[in-house]
């Protein structure tokens, strides 16, 4: 769509991995339709869980969890990236890419072909000891699904436990026309809505343990 052209692809950060795919990695026993209508039905429980586990860990916990296709990539390389890297580096029929910055907890898994299922992933830390997960992940066509999931992570307990009143809000309760930027540096998410005559970008910024009420722009 149009007014979508204002969003920029991946944003180049720190510690830039790349892994090659194959076609087969790439059938999912979850399909997307299953995550969009159940993840908000169930914790996850994080292996060698932290008190603050970084955004591998995390990423880790919910590909494992949710075996979506590019889920199952994603999870086989973050348990051992040079064994994946090595076992498909000679079959190119499915370039991925991740790029992965510790410091700022942030990851994207995506090709070159804008075809092609995607995942984005961020997290903050909250005041009260706990971290947010963020993920952005779907596929654009047959069908399009687009789906924003969040999850508190609590020390205690080990556990991702699903927010979706955190996505509803985030997505203002829309679901078509409108792209989610999650991060891949600072803390404010960004909202693309396209479903009225003009383009409205909606920010909203991190107050420690949510997202304050978004300002909006007309583009």
């Amino acid at each position: 769509m149009k007014c979508f052209s204002k969003l920029s692809s991946a944003v180049a950060i720190a510690g830039m991995l790349c892994f090659i795919g194959t076609a087969s990695a790439q059938d999912g026993t979850v399909p997307f339709e299953k995550l969009q209508s159940g993840w908000h039905q169930k914790a996850i429980p994080v292996d060698d869980g932290q008190a603050k586990p970084g955004i591998d860990r995390l990423a880790t916990a919910f590909c494992e969890a949710w075996q979506t296709g590019i889920c199952h990539s994603v999870a086989r390389y973050l348990r051992n990236p040079k064994h994946y890297s090595s076992t498909y580096s000679r079959n190119y029929e499915i370039g991925y890419s991740i790029n992965i910055d510790q410091s700022n907890g942030s990851m994207n898994a995506t090709d070159e072909n804008d075809l092609s299922p995607y995942f984005y992933a961020t997290l903050w830390r909250r005041s009260n000891g706990h971290t947010l997960l963020g993920i952005n992940t779907g596929k654009p066509v047959d069908p399009n699904v687009d789906v924003v999931l969040f999850y508190d992570y609590d020390p205690d307990t080990r556990l991702l436990v699903p927010e979706k009143t955190t996505s509803d809000y985030v997505t203002l309760n829309k679901h078509h026309d409108i792209r989610v930027n999650l991060p891949m540096e600072g803390k404010d998410v960004h909202l693309i809505d396209c479903s009225g005559e003009e383009g409205i970008e909606y920010t909203f910024r991190f107050n420690g343990m949510g997202f304050d009420e978004p300002a909006s722009s007309v583009f």
